[in-house]
C-alpha cells in the first residue's frame, strides 16, 4: 500500500499501542521466517493493519509473548507469535512488493528505476518462497493488468482507478474466507484500496505534474488544484474512509478487543491524519500557490 493506513497514536491507550507493537513485530518475524531474512525491510504499517483485520476475520488467536530479536538485541519487546493471518500477510506482502516492483522498472526513471533492478533479484527470490496460491496470484495480476491499462489509457477518471485497486486488496483480503466474513473482507479491502489511492493520487499531483507520470486526478483537473478541486479530493476520501468503519463495525470482534480498537482508529483517524497531514504538506510546497500574485 502507500504508508497512509498506520494508527493516530495520541488516540491510543497504551495497552492498545503495545498490543499494535506486537502485531508489528510479529508479522516482521513471519515475513523473516516465510519470505527471507531480507524481506523485513519491505514491512509496513499498512500489512499490519491488513494483518490485524484479517486475523479478527479468520478468528485466529494471537498470543503475545516479550522477545528479542536480531532488530532489537537488548532488550526484550512485545511480539505476536505467529498465526495463519500473520503466515498468510507475510506471503501477501511478498507478492504486492514483486508487482510494485517490476511496475517501477517499467515506469520510473533514472535512480529509482536503477534501484528497482538492482533489488529485483532479491524481491523475485523473495516472491518465490512466498509460494502464493495460484488463483490468488491470478486475481492479484488481473487488477494489476487493468490498472496498468488504465494508465497506458491516460484514464482521466480517479474513480476508476480507484475501484480497480480497490478490487485488488478485496481480492486479497477475502481469499479464502468464506460466508459474510469472506463479503466484509471483500468491502473493507474495497474501501481501504479506494481511500489509499485517492490519498495517495492526491498527494502526488505535483509531482506528476511536473514529471508527466500518470496521475488521474493531474488529467481531470487539467493540471491546476484549485481550492475547490482539493476539497472535493478531501471529501472524496473521508466518504471512502467513513464507509470503511462501517464494514470494520460488522466483524465479530468477540475475543478481539484490542484489534477492534486499533482497526477503528487507524480507520478514523490515522489514515486522514496521514493523509492531510502529507497533501498540505505536498500543497504548500507547490510554487505555483506562491507565485500566483507575482
Amino acid at each position: 500500500m502507500f504508508g497512509f493506513v498506520k494508527p493516530f497514536v495520541p488516540l491510543l491507550r497504551v495497552g492498545e499501542y503495545e498490543f499494535y507493537r506486537g502485531a508489528y513485530c510479529g508479522l516482521c518475524h513471519a515475513m523473516s521466517k516465510y519470505t527471507g531474512l531480507s524481506s523485513g525491510v519491505t514491512l509496513s504499517y499498512d500489512m499490519v493493519f491488513f494483518a490485524l483485520v484479517r486475523g479478527a476475520l479468520a478468528g485466529d488467536r494471537y498470543i503475545l509473548k516479550k522477545k528479542r530479536c536480531a532488530v532489537h538485541p537488548l532488550k526484550k519487546r512485545t511480539v505476536m507469535l505467529n498465526n495463519p493471518s500473520l503466515e498468510y500477510t507475510a506471503r501477501v506482502n511478498a507478492l504486492l512488493v514483486y508487482h510494485k516492483l517490476r511496475d517501477d522498472i517499467s515506469d520510473e526513471r533514472g535512480i529509482k528505476k536503477m534501484a528497482a533492478g538492482v533489488l529485483s533479484p532479491a524481491v523475485a527470490k523473495m516472491k518465490k518462497r512466498a509460494g502464493t496460491h495460484s488463483s490468488l496470484e491470478e486475481a492479484a495480476e488481473g487488477s494489476l493488468s487493468a490498472l496498468a491499462k488504465l494508465e497506458k489509457e491516460k484514464c482521466s477518471s480517479p474513480d476508476a482507478a480507484a475501484q480497480t485497486f480497490g478490487t485488488l486488496l478485496a481480492d486479497l483480503l477475502s481469499f479464502g474466507l468464506d460466508g459474510a466474513n469472506e463479503r466484509i473482507a471483500r468491502q473493507i479491502g474495497l474501501h481501504t484500496g479506494r481511500a489509499v489511492y485517492l490519498a495517495d493520487a492526491a498527494c502526488d499531483f505535483w509531482k506528476d505534474k511536473k514529471t508527466g507520470s500518470y496521475n488521474p486526478f493531474v488529467l481531470a483537473f487539467d493540471g491546476s488544484m484549485t481550492e475547490e478541486n482539493a476539497q472535493s479530493v478531501k471529501n472524496a476520501v473521508l466518504l471512502e474512509l467513513s464507509a470503511l468503519c462501517r464494514a470494520l463495525e460488522l466483524i465479530d470482534y468477540s475475543g478481539f478487543d484490542l484489534t477492534r480498537e486499533c482497526a477503528l482508529n487507524i480507520a478514523a483517524y490515522g489514515i486522514k491524519n496521514a493523509f492531510f497531514a502529507e497533501f498540505e504538506k505536498e500543497r504548500l510546497n507547490d510554487k505555483s500557490i506562491h507565485s500566483a500574485g507575482n
